[in-house]
């Protein structure tokens, strides 16, 4: 994830420009000029893309920052990216343990290069970013329609995700109160779940709180408001989850908020 770095929008080439971000069920995608991050590792595999090389990529293990056009940085793998504002990059943070994973790097290393999928994704860097193009994306990513995936799915399953985004403002969602929902045993339903979404449930909940609540900022809500309604117990709660998943508090994301355009896909 990044955060607004000193550049701002209106400072580069004379021009207002947008950080964009599209949040689908199970990625979140980022188009933009502007942002850094600090030192952190989050639990996604983050992939990056630009057209020359406009990412400052740093690493734990690595004596020197290097610049560089793309990467791809596995889950759990401590990292910091600052953008030069030169051009609008494409970045996308994807949960490593979804069923499909022909594009996810095999070793625990960082990748400073696409492969072939960089020749695919470049369009997609001038492209405006939006909910179809959001979803090709993770399709040349994935490897996976989202209509597909979704069709694939046992009718229990798809109903617990139903009942799961109808409950996110209950701060306790039990496997028990889905699997009594579904009519199954807890440990059938966990199984299940993990074997067809590809993360465990709890983990599914915290993505879709997470999401919720930054739809809901992106709506002006207060971030007290945005926590409660995600089902958070209260704010420093829910800024606990962000910093732990993306390495930066949601008040960070809309410190420049006229600039940043959040869209639910």
């Amino acid at each position: 994830m990044i955060i607004n770095s000193k550049i701002k929008p209106e400072d580069v080439f004379g021009k207002t420009t947008q950080n964009i971000y599209c949040i689908l069920d199970d990625c979140l995608i980022f188009q933009g000029r502007h942002g850094r991050s600090e030192m952190h590792a989050h639990h996604y595999v983050q992939y990056g893309l630009s057209k020359s090389d406009s990412f400052k990529l740093s690493s734990k293990e690595w004596f020197n920052s290097k610049h560089v056009n793309s990467f791809i940085v596995p889950g759990d793998i401590p990292h910091q990216v600052e953008l030069d504002g030169s051009e609008k990059v494409l970045m996308v943070w994807l949960d490593p343990e979804f069923s499909i994973k022909r594009s996810m790097p095999d070793s625990q290393v960082i990748k400073t290069s696409l492969g072939d999928l960089e020749s695919n994704l470049k369009p997609f860097t001038e492209q405006t970013l939006n909910c179809d193009t959001a979803h090709q994306i993770r399709e040349l990513i994935t490897g996976w329609p989202a209509a597909d995936s979704m069709d694939k799915l046992d009718d229990r399953i798809t109903e617990s995700i139903n009942w799961i985004k109808e409950h996110l403002s209950d701060q306790t969602i039990t496997v028990e109160q889905l699997a009594e929902t579904v009519y199954i045993s807890p440990s059938r339903l966990m199984h299940l779940f993990s074997e067809q979404i590809g993360i465990p449930i709890r983990k599914y909940i915290l993505w879709q709180r997470l999401r919720h609540a930054l739809l809901k900022l992106a709506n002006g809500e207060s971030i007290t408001e945005a926590a409660y309604s995600a089902g958070f117990t209260d704010s420093p709660h829910m800024n606990r989850a962000f910093k732990s998943n993306y390495g930066i508090t949601p008040s960070k994301i809309f410190k420049n908020s006229r600039f940043i355009q959040v869209i639910g896909c």
